[in-house]
């Protein structure tokens, strides 16, 4: 993660940009926040989009990414690629890539790396399913959450073109990771990620890549992969029957990763968190006398509701509300019961200070209570960020008020959010 530079945007689409997460030669990968919720958000870079095709390929590819469900893939939860500055955002993921957590705690146990392997088969599932293919399955497009890996950057899938690696002053993907087929200039096919994947996942269980470290030469991993195999003498039966499946150097005879996924489930014992069903409760049974019983409650606590809370004969009554808070460029509302509203906001090394909540309008009778603070580490916001909350007391008449919140940065950014209270009753 890095601090903003001099020539770095300050806003892209409804994303305010906080840091810099990466760059490569697809894009630069910026932090973002609307507010309430923290984007990767990747800028893809011109010359990709110089083809006057290359925007509707890349609409057609954001189009179906969407329509993959699956929980280790990153969301894409935003685009643009009709402006001049193209971009996607997806969820951003509060942990570290697998290249950094292998680098510094080493290979994963067994137990884990099944964990690890159930996770990127479903994520490959759920992509292949949809008829995308990722072309850069590598450990630093792997971010390891709480919830298990997540896959991300699908940047190069969006030029078929772009994987070969004799089309003249393009590399596309890291060389240590690809598959035969792309050294050889073949069919294009979901089976090149399945050969990417065998490579990760024999680097997670011996910390050692199986054909050359990322900063080895290209004709040294080409030789290596097209000629070797990968020394699993240190690896268990499990891991070494499901890795040298994935690493057939023919893609023809390359398992899928449905068939991997339901392999490995077979022999570990491993189940999908999406298949997990709830188990029916047991019937309770309730005999004639309890029945009676019950009846008898019921009856007395429909006459208490009747005459002492309703009370209709002395003219009172009480009214419930609901608020509703919105936050501008999130269409995810925060909701809860009664006038007092608790909305938050999130933002990065954030001045209290300098906060300000200021209404569009005088608020109505009965209004009280305004206040803004500011949490760090608060789990609605994550650990990057500080958690901007916003509290009062709204009038008992149904109404809706915009308000503005105004602070700035311990970097020198000012920032300003617009959110609309709604009371209604219920």
């Amino acid at each position: 993660m890095e601090r903003l530079r001099p020539d770095d945007p300050e806003q892209i689409g409804p994303w305010q940009i906080v840091n810099r997460l990466g760059s490569g030669g697809m894009g630069i990968v910026y932090m973002g926040t609307n507010g309430t919720h923290a984007a990767a958000v990747k800028v893809v870079r011109d010359f990709l989009l110089e083809d006057p095709g290359a925007r509707a390929r890349l609409a057609r590819e954001v189009e179906t990414l969407q329509k993959v469900k699956s929980n280790f893939v990153a969301e894409i939860v935003g685009s643009d690629v009709k402006s001049k500055t193209s971009w996607i955002a997806t969820n951003y993921v509060d942990g570290p890539s697998l290249k950094v957590l292998i680098e510094k705690e080493g290979p994963l146990n067994e137990s884990d790396w099944v964990s690890f392997a159930d996770g990127l088969l479903s994520a490959l599932a759920a992509v292949h399913s949809v008829g995308v293919i990722h072309r850069d399955i590598k450990p630093s497009n792997i971010l390891m959450s709480k919830d298990g890996p997540k896959l991300i950057d699908f940047g190069i899938a969006f030029s078929k073109e772009s994987t070969s690696l004799t089309k003249t002053g393009l590399v596309a993907g890291t060389p240590a990771w690809l598959s035969p087929e792309q050294f050889k200039n073949e069919a294009i096919t979901t089976a090149l990620d399945i050969f990417s994947a065998g490579s990760v996942l024999y680097y997670v269980a011996t910390g050692t890549t199986p054909w050359g470290d990322d900063d080895s030469s290209v004709a040294t991993i080409m030789h290596s992969l097209l000629t070797g195999d990968p020394d699993v003498s240190t690896l268990t039966e499990l891991q070494r029957n499901l890795i040298l499946s994935l690493l057939e150097k023919d893609y023809r005879k390359r398992v899928s990763a449905n068939k991997a996924l339901n392999t490995l489930r077979e022999v570990a014992g491993t189940k999908s968190l999406s298949n997990t069903k709830v188990k029916p409760r047991k019937t309770r049974k309730i005999n004639l006398k309890q029945i009676l019983s019950l009846s008898s409650i019921s009856v007395i606590a429909i006459i208490f509701a009747i005459v002492f809370i309703n009370k209709p004969f002395m003219g009172t009554s009480s009214k419930s509300y609901i608020w509703t808070v919105t936050v501008d460029g999130d269409p995810a509302p925060q909701t809860g019961e009664g006038r007092e509203f608790t909305a938050f906001l999130c933002d990065q090394q954030v001045i209290e200070s300098s906060l300000k909540v200021t209404p569009n309008k005088a608020r109505g009778v009965n209004s009280t209570g305004l206040k803004i603070s500011v949490n760090s580490g608060d789990a609605r916001c994550g650990a990057d960020f500080d958690t901007i909350e916003i509290n009062g007391l709204e009038s008992d008449k149904p109404n809706t008020v915009n308000y503005n919140i105004t602070g700035s940065t311990k970097s020198g950014y000012e920032f300003s959010y617009g959110i609309q209270v709604k009371i209604e009753e219920k």
